[in-house]
């Protein structure tokens, strides 16, 4: 499937501010035909429908099923924002589709648009879970990644991560002047991007040279990526996250920030 022309469907929520650049990133991807909601009146069988989610409920198993019966082989993702981030645990969400945060399509759209990730979406979580395990490719170029963490049980957690992957951690605080010269990575968690422990994250990250800067916050909002981004973050992790997406965003030139948004004045 690699290399093949996708017919991609977005339909939904476009006009909500954490879509804003999914379409005229698709449009720009290679390989990708991007086709606006209208399309669904006379063309069939697209290869992905993306349904963007700005409010729970907002796609009901009715319109699945008349996606899904005029487009039977179509992979069929909701990519979700802020409000829907416990509408999995809740319900009802409409069954055999695929589900990822707004914050997370730049690092898991581009496997799915090269045929690289498909996991069947009526698998279980668990079953999800340890098809993305399986996916992971180990015994590439070990990353060097700094961790900012204010617990011992926070900096564990990433450096569990880390580890798992093949790549080695270190203990950093904005205590002190960064060395990051030999660092490809850096990671750091806060409980939110409104206290003191973001503002001084952020003030240290905005004096460091590493290309990529990863931030881990609880279910993310639109605010909390503008705050992120304006410190120089290019990548946020939902808590928890996919051990997946770590390794997807620490690969060597990796594609790992919001690309439409990066720019955005």
């Amino acid at each position: 499937m690699e290399g093949a022309t996708r017919q991609v469907l977005i339909s939904g929520d476009l006009e909500s501010q954490e879509f804003d650049g999914l379409a005229a990133w698709l449009s720009a991807w290679p390989s990708v035909e991007l086709h606006a909601e209208e399309a669904t009146q006379w063309v069939a069988h697209f290869d992905i429908i993306l349904l963007c989610a700005a409010r729970p409920g907002r796609f009901s198993a009715a319109d699945v099923e008349a996606l899904r019966q005029r487009n039977p082989l179509a992979q069929l993702i909701q990519v979700f924002g802020p409000w829907c981030i416990g509408e999995a645990r809740t319900g009802p969400v409409p069954d055999g589709i695929g589900r990822m945060a707004w914050y997370e399509w730049s690092y898991r759209l581009p496997d799915v648009l090269a045929g690289r990730s498909v996991i069947p979406a009526t698998s279980s979580p668990q079953e999800q879970a340890l098809a993305s395990l399986a996916e992971i490719e180990t015994g590439g170029h070990p990353a060097q990644v700094g961790i900012v963490a204010h617990t011992a049980a926070d900096f564990d957690y990433l450096r569990s991560a880390c580890r798992a992957l093949g790549h080695s951690a270190m203990w950093l605080s904005t205590e002190e002047s960064p060395q990051t010269n030999d660092l490809d990575a850096l990671m750091g968690v806060v409980p939110g991007t409104n206290g003191a422990e973001f503002a001084e994250l952020g003030r240290w990250f905005q004096g460091t040279k590493a290309a990529t800067k990863i931030l881990c916050l609880g279910a993310p909002t639109w605010e909390d990526w503008l705050k992120a981004q304006s410190c120089g973050v290019t990548a946020i992790l939902g808590q928890p996250f996919r051990l997946a997406d770590l390794a997807t965003l620490l690969k060597p030139q990796a594609d790992c920030g919001i690309l439409p948004l990066v720019n955005r004045p």
